[in-house]
């Protein structure tokens, strides 16, 4: 038998037993005393559970089924207390027993601000300030239900917030459900429609205790048992839970599609304090006025946080539409665009611009015999060792397949022959190991100028015009775009001294 089965069957067990003390013991000793024990020991089940699906989970529902211990963890301390209260009962422990047990769902409320679509477990500022808010609810918790009605006796809740406090209490279940309704995540469904409908169930059994057939009961009597199966019913759901979906870690944290219901549940927590703050401002103005303050400061923080990462996002989508993805230059548009722009520049200053048309010499040669794999690792290691070769205020850009295009500001036709130069000789020495065989790769380049806008168009044809000549010319070598030779020695291999292993 499995573990899950023998604690779903050792608690069945206790809640028979604990029907027993009911029926026979009722309130009279030790019944209180051992229905508040068979309750703790099940409490205790229902978290060692919890923790195993935890265990057994990734990604968001392992994160889940963690502040869904963390919750319980609080229940089991209020029970522990309620144990103590029985046997030596005081004021101070009757109040935070009451307080724990009215808002021990607080952790597990915080699972509506984990994505369900994507969770990787590191601690986000945006969680953190959640985290905050969650806090301040707590606060304006305890000075709405404990701290105000001092005419109740220590511990209970005043009638008169009974009913906004069970309103709060069904925001959050009906939140769990709407979560589970509006995504595509099976995984998703299953948690936060299980536990919202187990809060709702919850939350009606509450509302019985405090107005219905629970009303003036004592503990011990036949109530404690519908307490305990409520602990049962979660026990059940994470012993039976199994996740069936991987859940996706990219090196990168994705771009999030967010919808409006999606962030819904990041206004529940400041809307509470709202609520509550307005009921102790008739008492205390300026308690009231420094909790809706926190709360304020830590919306506009989260706010600003957001408004932030946007930008970021923003500025980033804004730099890969002009970047080439395979080699991270700039790509076929952004990089005539620079041309565009340094011709304009040319004409107003009167300085000539190099342009370099390059090609990879036999490239088709490499995706054949090495795949097409072993070909995209040679263009990145041609394309940084082109960048490497080039001014900081040069720019170079993939024209299109395994061809790139070198933008040089004031660089007439001799500087921009030696600038090719160095790059074709930077190359041509580059040893690439694919497989474990060798990969000799050059470059074929031609190279022209330009000194108005007006040439863009003369200039690109000139200068592919010249790399033809140089692919016909025997490849490896450079070519201007006026006929004049290549310099002596560029058919030549030189020796390799950068070696590169895909």
């Amino acid at each position: 038998m499995s573990r899950s089965r023998i604690i779903v069957a050792v608690s069945a067990f206790l809640w028979v037993a604990h029907i027993v003390v009911c029926t026979s013991l009722g309130s009279s000793p030790p019944g209180p005393v051992l229905s508040d024990i068979l309750q703790l020991v099940i409490g205790g089940l229902l978290i060692t559970a919890m923790l195993m699906a935890a265990k057994r989970s990734e990604g968001m529902a392992r994160a889940f089924w963690r502040l869904a211990t963390g919750a319980y963890t609080l229940w089991m301390i209020a029970q522990s207390l309620g144990v103590y209260n029985d046997l030596a009962r005081t004021p101070v422990v009757s109040w935070v027993t009451n307080l724990l047990f009215c808002f021990w769902f607080a952790p597990l409320a915080m699972a509506l601000f984990l994505d369900p679509e994507y969770e990787s477990g590191r601690i986000d500022a945006i969680l953190i300030l959640d985290f905050v808010q969650a806090m301040l609810v707590c606060i304006s918790a305890y000075i709405y239900f404990f701290y105000l009605p001092k005419s109740q006796p220590p511990g209970e809740m005043a009638h008169e917030v009974w009913a906004p406090y069970f309103g709060g209490y069904a925001l959050v279940a009906l939140a769990f459900v709407l979560r589970s309704i509006f995504t595509n995540s099976r995984d998703v469904r299953v948690l936060f429609g299980s536990m919202g409908l187990f809060l709702s169930l919850s939350g009606c059994a509450d509302a019985m205790y405090y107005y219905g057939p629970g009303q003036n009961l004592k503990t011990g009597q036949w109530f404690d048992l519908l307490w305990s199966f409520l602990l049962i019913v979660p026990m059940i759901i994470a012993t039976a839970w199994k996740q069936a979906e991987a859940p996706m870690i990219p090196l990168e944290p994705p771009r999030r599609d967010k919808r409006i219901y999606a962030e819904v549940s990041y206004l529940l927590y400041p809307l509470l304090v709202v609520i509550m703050s307005l009921r102790i401002a008739q008492q205390r103005l300026m308690l009231a006025g420094l909790v809706v303050l926190l709360s304020f400061v830590v919306s506009s923080t989260r706010l600003l946080v957001t408004q932030n990462r946007l930008l970021l996002a923003k500025e980033a989508l804004r730099r890969e539409a002009k970047r080439d993805s395979l080699t991270g230059l700039w790509n076929h548009k952004a990089i005539l665009e620079i041309l565009e722009r340094e011709l304009l520049r040319a004409e107003r200053d009167q300085q000539p611009v190099g342009v370099i048309m390059a090609d990879v010499d036999h490239f088709k040669a490499v995706n054949d015999s090495r795949g097409h794999a072993a070909g995209d690792a040679v263009l990145r290691i041609i394309a940084s060792g082109v960048a490497a070769m080039v001014r900081p205020y040069d720019s170079v850009g993939r024209y299109g397949g395994e061809e790139f295009l070198i933008i040089a500001p004031g660089c007439g036709l001799g500087e921009t022959w030696e600038l090719a130069e160095r790059v074709r000789n930077h190359v041509a020495r580059c040893n690439i190991m694919a497989g474990g065989a060798p990969v000799q790769v050059t470059l074929s380049l031609g190279v022209a100028t330009g000194r108005a806008s007006a040439e863009l168009e003369k200039v690109l044809q000139s200068a592919d015009a010249a790399m033809y000549r140089a692919k016909a010319a025997g490849r490896n070598r450079i070519e201007p775009s006026l006929g004049r030779a290549a310099g002596a020695g560029q058919g030549t291999f030189p020796t390799a001294e950068h070696d590169f292993w895909i």
